[in-house]
């Protein structure tokens, strides 16, 4: 048995996504602004999956993704995506001269707005992903790139 979070980062293109300490997500600061139930909140925090449950409440997804959003502007958030970066976990540069680590970016900071990019910090530039993934981009947000490379100018 395994916990919804650790189903739902196994998804393919859920790989983007880093695991948000549990801790972090208790916290109520950071659940601001934030609607849920309490039940969408008891699914995600649970140990072990309730396979009873059957996904029946349907806010995990959208919920879960927008707590990675906050958490990846916090300093923990910004190492554990250089951790990332520095692995390669995002795709390459489309470019064929360049194949430089990109950082997955959202183009709008609105759910269901737009999908997940990547960003190219040698070419500046952005680009669609090149895997099936179809992220929401609301889950990265459009501060995180800037946030993380002045954290982590090198």
């Amino acid at each position: 048995n395994s916990s919804w979070i650790s189903l739902f980062l196994g998804i393919k293109g859920n790989e983007f996504l880093c695991r948000v300490p549990i801790d972090y997500i208790q916290e109520t600061f950071n659940q601001m602004g934030l609607e849920y139930f309490t039940e969408t909140l008891q699914v995600i925090l649970n140990p072990v999956l309730d396979s009873s449950l059957d996904f029946v409440f349907g806010d995990e997804e959208k919920w879960y993704g927008m707590i990675p959003a906050r958490y990846i502007m916090s300093e923990r958030g910004v190492d554990d995506m250089r951790q990332k970066y520095e692995r390669g976990d995002f795709e390459v540069c489309p470019k064929l001269s360049c194949r430089q680590k990109t950082l997955s970016v959202g183009p709008s900071d609105v759910c269901g707005k737009s999908n997940v990019k990547i960003f190219c910090p040698r070419c500046y530039d952005f680009y669609e992903l090149r895997s099936d993934a179809q992220l929401d981009g609301a889950m990265f947000g459009t501060s995180f790139s800037h946030n993380f490379f002045a954290q982590r100018p090198n």
